[in-house]
């Protein structure tokens, strides 16, 4: 179950991403933007907090930091249309390769 947490956490990271640039693009949304990027982010922690039940406190954090971060990066550019380059994809790599040794080294 806490796999599901983590899933959904991410999600809310990367929906209140996507609101706050949506928010940013135009004053008229600025407000509509700052609102909905907070009540997703805000509430997420919530999932975070479940997970800091289960999992070591450095792992929920690290992986949820990065997953977060990663599912974010990955909205943006699908939703805005931004280009990434082949650099860019190569630090998401190392990132999820650190997130996978947080996870391993804990199970050690």
């Amino acid at each position: 179950m806490h796999w599901v947490w983590f899933s959904i956490y991410c999600a809310m990271q990367a929906l209140a991403q996507v609101f706050f640039k949506w928010g940013s693009a135009t004053e008229g949304r600025w407000l509509l933007g700052f609102v909905l990027g907070n009540v997703f982010g805000a509430s997420s922690i919530w999932l975070l907090m479940l997970l800091y039940r289960v999992w070591n406190a450095n792992v929920a954090l690290a992986v949820g930091s990065a997953g977060g971060f990663l599912c974010a990066q990955a909205a943006l550019a699908m939703v805005f249309r931004l280009h990434v380059t082949p650099l860019q994809y190569g630090a998401a790599l190392l990132i999820a390769g650190g997130m996978a040794l947080f996870v391993l080294a804990a199970k050690s």
